[in-house]
């Protein structure tokens, strides 16, 4: 995903949601206990097995069920099993409709939507997307998928749409403001991108996304001699993202310190190796 340079994977938790009814979100403790914890702690792959473990254990009515479901395929996305949180969100698509649920429920398209967009199935991503925004168009979350889709899509002023709607509803969400910076550096607006990615920067100081936001958009302006430091603070935040690492050999290039923004360079490809611009610049350099 081109959008992967700023937007983590988002928080599980969020993604999940209650999309049922209020009987389930009120069982949640005694059904699952050992799952929702996972979760609520960011134990992705822990997670997966309290909720496969919980879902053979028994039969339960389809709202309970469904909600066990969804909350596997977030904790499905936070591992990374795109494939696999698509299968079961799909599981759940079908649950709701051959039981006359509302397949249109904005938590169940956004949510589906956020595994379409890992799979970089950007098209389908947006019409979950559109669906779920057509019954609630503030929510800052869909928007923010819809701005990352735009992004990946090359729509970058439709991305700047969206991520507005989003800071709208909710000025403090930091993916939002790393994502419209990302979008004003394929404007090549180099000012508003700073500003959002400094404003990203001050809500979340310690964030590797935000720093590397900030980061991007001073590299992209010619200005990597004012983002060096803040290029190694994001690798020390996360040394192990390839775009970030990509962020700063760019910005040792951009500074004539070619062998070290080489080696960078060769890391960022072992890290993130089916990353398009991560590809053209190990190629570029490397003569590969």
């Amino acid at each position: 995903m081109a959008f992967a340079r700023f937007f983590a994977l988002l928080a599980a938790v969020a993604l999940a949601g209650s999309a049922f009814t209020p009987d389930a979100k009120a069982q949640r403790g005694d059904l699952c206990p050992d799952g929702y914890a996972a979760l609520t702690a960011g134990e992705a792959d822990t997670a997966i097995d309290a909720f496969q473990a919980c879902l053979s254990d028994r039969l339960y009515d389809w709202p309970v069920e469904a909600e066990l479901r969804a909350r596997l395929g977030a904790a499905q996305l936070a591992a990374g099993e795109a494939d696999a949180a698509l299968l079961t969100y799909n599981q759940v698509f079908a649950l709701v409709d051959g039981n006359g649920g509302d397949v249109d429920n904005p938590l169940m398209r956004r949510n589906r939507a956020a595994a379409y967009l890992q799979l970089d199935r950007h098209e389908e991503a947006l019409e979950d997307i559109d669906r779920a925004l057509m019954v609630t168009p503030d929510d800052a979350f869909a928007q923010l998928l819809a701005g990352s889709a735009y992004l990946d899509l090359k729509r970058p002023e439709e991305a700047v749409a969206a991520f507005d709607t989003a800071l709208r509803a909710d000025p403090g969400y930091v993916s939002a403001w790393i994502g419209r910076s990302a979008a004003f550096v394929e404007l090549g607006f180099d000012q508003q991108a700073v500003a959002d990615g400094r404003e990203a920067v001050s809500i979340a100081p310690d964030d590797a996304g935000a720093l590397n936001a900030l980061c991007w958009a001073l590299v992209k302006a010619g200005r990597a001699a004012d983002g060096l430091t803040i290029c190694d603070a994001a690798v020390e935040a996360d040394p192990g993202s390839g775009p970030i690492v990509h962020s700063r050999a760019a910005a040792l290039e951009q500074l004539g310190r070619h062998q070290e923004a080489a080696e960078l360079y060769a890391r960022a490809y072992e890290l993130a190796p089916d990353d398009p611009e991560i590809i053209a610049d190990y190629a570029r350099v490397h003569g590969r």
